[in-house]
C-alpha cells in the first residue's frame, strides 16, 4: 500500500517546532512552475525533480515500480512563498 502523506516535525529543547518535508499526494490541480517541485516515490521514498505534471503514470528510476500520477507525493513546501 503506497503511503498518503508525510510530515518531518522537529522541536528542539526550548520548544521551537519546524516541519521540514511535508509531501502530499499530487492533485489535478498541483503544478510545477518555472522551478519544479520534488515529488517522492510512494513505494521507496525517493525523491525526484520534476518540472511539469503532464503525465498520467511515472516509472521511479530507483525501484522501477510503475506509480500512477495521483499516487506520487509532492512537496507542499518547495514554493517561492515558503524559502527553506
Amino acid at each position: 500500500m503506497p503511503i498518503q502523506a508525510q510530515k518531518h516535525i522537529t522541536i528542539t529543547a526550548d520548544g521551537v517546532i519546524k516541519v521540514t518535508e511535508h509531501f502530499e499526494k499530487v492533485t489535478g490541480r498541483s503544478r510545477a512552475g518555472k522551478n519544479g517541485k520534488n515529488l517522492k516515490c510512494p513505494v521507496c521514498e525517493d525523491i525526484r525533480r520534476v518540472f511539469n505534471f503532464s503525465f498520467s503514470s511515472l516509472t521511479c528510476p530507483s525501484c522501477k515500480s510503475c506509480v500512477n500520477k495521483e499516487d506520487w507525493l509532492v512537496d507542499q513546501l518547495d514554493t517561492w512563498r515558503t524559502p527553506r
